[in-house]
């Protein structure tokens, strides 16, 4: 069997890494040389991910993996499927539920979905004014993708009224309209999750730590670490907190196969647990970075198995370990703002499982780029001896570095 990842970064590490436990061929389709990943495939191929025109080469894979959201707003799924290459990742317009914010609020509007806060999609300045009257403080949201950095919420990154409509107007003028959404208080919650168009199998609850440095302060960033504990679930979420979670993306998968066609991959929700209900933030049309990384660690099911599943209609349900994991992500001194470049990093001989992320291989040595470099994952009976043990290794990993000390501590 000849089997396809598309993508470099930790989340694409971590998939080849579980599809590597299976007796396969793996290909690695890449737009810089992730050593990590490299050292699991018979085959590497450096091109650009995003240009559906590079993939002819890859007719007669058995499947393939696509983990990053702009190849699959590229088309690049629906391309591999013309070439008769089943797809583990949604195809374009179905896709559309990550790169377009607008869609998702109207999909969940006309099919009378709950999950939706006050929203409005403006075109003009007149239609962010009108909404500010009613919700004076909001979360605005650019309709395309902006790696995640082109949210901003009243209060964290917008501090007055002024602002809020100086970056409205800024993002109608660049992308001819965009999002506005009451601002939710509450806790962040997501659900990771497989479906074939049908069903949806939730996977175990990872937390994650956004914030830069120790007791989430700073800059956001895409992610320092993160954690899942050994009964799969969060002990400040209720089953009945996660059962809404989990209806709302039933219904919304339940309405796309009825409208666009089957959503055939993994999917993630991000949800806000307020006092008056519980509320989608967005929609991910892949699996987190690092959350995938805690999750298929702990996943016993093989992934071809999983993955012929979502292609064919047939998902099984899937068997995870009863284990805790703690993530901890080692990232450029400076990062997110100004981080050092270019620098060597030695990694020696840590227990716990090594994810290379935004690295790359300079004639054997592994330099950093600006983003995240490396994630080390232990599992353990429960959480605070997973933690202890991804701790005891993070010295393991030498160079111009940063790490937060307190991912799971309070957990």
């Amino acid at each position: 069997m000849k089997v396809l990842v598309v993508g470099n970064g930790a989340r694409e590490h971590a998939i080849t890494r579980k599809l590597a436990e299976e007796d396969i061929e793996l290909t690695a389709a890449m737009s810089r040389l992730n050593p990590g990943i490299a050292a699991l495939c018979k085959t590497v191929e450096i091109i650009d991910i995003n240009n559906t025109e590079n993939y002819d080469r890859f007719k007669g894979h058995d499947m393939a993996f696509i983990g990053p959201e702009a190849p699959l707003a590229e088309g690049v799924a629906d391309k591999l499927w013309s070439l008769g290459v089943p797809v583990v990742g949604p195809t374009k317009p179905l896709a559309k539920l990550e790169w377009s914010k607008s869609y998702t609020r109207e999909v969940l509007d006309e099919h009378e979905i709950e999950g939706n806060p006050g929203f409005k999609i403006c075109r003009n300045i007149a239609d962010v004014n009108k909404f500010l009257e009613k919700y004076p403080e909001v979360a605005v949201k650019p309709d395309v993708l902006t790696g995640g950095k082109g949210v901003k919420v009243s209060g964290d990154h917008l501090h007055s009224q002024h602002e809020v409509k100086d970056y409205a107007a800024e993002r109608i003028n660049a992308d001819g309209l965009v999002v506005l959404e009451e601002k939710l208080i509450g806790e962040e919650f997501t659900l990771q999750a497989f479906t074939d168009g049908h069903r949806v199998e939730v996977m175990p609850l990872v937390r994650d730590f956004k914030r830069a440095y120790d007791d989430d302060k700073g800059p956001n960033t895409g992610s320092m670490g993160s954690y899942s504990c050994e009964d799969h679930g969060m002990s400040d979420l209720s089953k009945e907190v996660i059962a809404k979670g989990t209806k709302i993306m039933e219904e919304t998968i339940k309405a796309m196969t009825e409208t666009v066609g089957k959503f055939k991959g993994p999917i993630y929700g991000g949800f806000m647990n307020t006092p008056n209900d519980v509320y989608l933030i967005e929609y991910n049309c892949r699996m987190g970075d690092p959350e995938a990384i805690n999750v298929l660690s702990l996943l016993e099911t093989p992934l071809t198995e999983m993955g012929y599943g979502m292609t064919e209609g047939n998902l099984p349900k899937p068997a995870f370990m009863k284990k805790a994991t703690v993530c901890v992500y080692l990232v450029p001194e400076g990062y997110p703002t100004n981080p050092v470049r270019d620098q060597p990093i030695e990694i020696g001989e840590p227990a716990s499982e090594v994810y290379y992320a935004s690295v790359y291989d300079d004639n054997g040595v592994i330099r950093t780029t600006s983003s995240r470099a490396v994630a080390l994952l232990a599992k353990g009976d429960n959480v605070q001896k997973a933690r202890k043990a991804v701790y005891k290794d993070v010295n393991k990993v030498k160079g111009r570095l940063h790490y937060r000390t307190d991912i799971a501590k309070h957990a």
